[in-house]
């Protein structure tokens, strides 16, 4: 009969045994390595900081790879000095001339003569010329009404200009006779009013007072359409035209017609 004598540890031993196992155990576990950053292969400026930028020069055979020699600080400073006094003794570019304003209404009376008006397509009349019936046939111009204005000798200065196309005058001169300067100065009104202005405006032209009337949803003065739209993709009848002291709204009939 063999006798076993058992040791129990009061709480006390039990800590300081837990204590001494977990001191064992943090003896053999890795130690993490620590870096010193020495900046060892950094420059050192002047001021005792490390200069982060400052690669050796290499010439590459490809050009995109090259590095050349960064300058020093006083060089730097230099080139920053020359710079400035090159920008300073460059001549300030000479502001272009403002064109002069036109006189006589002359501003207004070379735009009749290039201006461009609405376009209008070929429609049915297209398929035995062989175009689309929206391809643009024509674009209205005022050369007539323009030459008219010079044969009468009117100044266009400070007015409003609804100007006829040459397709408008054309169809008076077949049906009523000859664009006397009457005719002509019917499509001129004292004073510069936009579009917008028209319905409420009373219009006294050099020929006396026109009629305004707003009927199916569109301005008319003497029977003629203001902003006129056309068919198809073309543009439309051009109106506020702006020639400064003047303005020119286009339209496709002739005042004088009835």
């Amino acid at each position: 009969h063999t006798n076993h004598t058992h040791t129990l540890l009061n709480p006390t031993m039990k800590f300081a045994l837990a204590f001494a196992l977990v001191g064992s155990a943090a003896a053999f576990a890795p130690q993490a390595s620590v870096h010193t950053n020495t900046a060892l292969n950094q420059h050192i400026g002047a001021g005792g900081m490390a200069d982060t930028r400052n690669p050796d020069a290499v010439n590459h055979e490809d050009p995109r790879k090259s590095i050349s020699a960064a300058p020093s600080f006083e060089e730097y400073l230099k080139q920053r000095a020359g710079e400035g006094s090159t920008a300073a003794a460059a001549p300030a570019a000479a502001a272009p001339a403002a064109a002069a304003p036109a006189a006589g209404g002359s501003g207004a009376l070379s735009t009749l003569k290039t201006l461009t008006g609405a376009g209008h397509v070929w429609g049915a009349d297209g398929i035995a010329a062989g175009k689309e019936e929206s391809d643009i046939r024509k674009y209205d111009s005022f050369g007539k009404f323009a030459a008219a204005v010079e044969a009468a000798g009117i100044d266009l200065s400070g007015k409003t200009i609804f100007a006829p196309t040459d397709d408008a005058l054309e169809s008076y001169e077949k049906m009523r006779g000859a664009v006397t300067a009457d005719v002509v100065k019917m499509h001129i009104v004292e004073g510069k009013i936009a579009s917008k202005d028209i319905p409420t405006t009373p219009l006294n032209s050099l020929n006396g007072a026109l009629n305004y009337r707003y009927a199916v949803r569109k301005n008319f003065v003497n029977d003629a359409i203001i902003g006129e739209t056309t068919f198809g993709g073309g543009p439309n009848y051009p109106i506020d035209v702006d020639c400064g002291d003047s303005i020119i709204h286009t339209v496709g009939y002739c005042f004088a017609f009835y």
